[in-house]
């Protein structure tokens, strides 16, 4: 499966990744499980992984409309959720930028930063990076 998610409730944290060639339909499947998920909470700090990523479906219009239907029930936190995506390629750093482009516009309390190694991520969450590789290699 090229998207997946693992959350960490002990360190208020949601891990992503995308690999290989991530599709529209990956996407969307993230999107829609997390907030199903038993241990979903919208104030958790998302990680998004894209040191895996080979390629993504470029559907602009189907980003668009997703972050849409993803910004409704962002609206509602109490406080910023902050949204950190690991991009060290340049793949990988056009799909970031890609998301990023189409929350422009929308005011809603998510904080997006951009990032090329899981060093700086776990700066910003406020993990030590030796934690933060293991509860990484947890993630089948």
């Amino acid at each position: 499966m090229a998207g997946l998610f693992r959350i960490f409730p002990e360190h208020n944290l949601v891990y992503v990744r995308y690999s290989g060639l991530a599709t529209i339909a990956d996407y969307i499947s993230v999107v829609q499980e997390y907030p199903r998920h038993p241990d979903f909470d919208l104030h958790r700090t998302n990680l998004i992984d894209l040191r895996f990523l080979e390629d993504f479906e470029r559907d602009y219009a189907s980003v668009l409309k997703l972050q849409a239907h993803t910004a409704e029930y962002a609206l509602s936190a109490r406080a910023d959720i902050l949204s950190i995506t690991v991009a060290p390629s340049q793949v990988a750093q056009e799909a970031a930028k890609l998301i990023a482009r189409s929350w422009e516009g929308l005011e809603t309390p998510v904080v997006r930063r951009i990032v090329p190694t899981m060093e700086e991520a776990s700066t910003l969450i406020g993990i030590n990076i030796e934690t933060l590789e293991g509860l990484i290699k947890q993630v089948a």
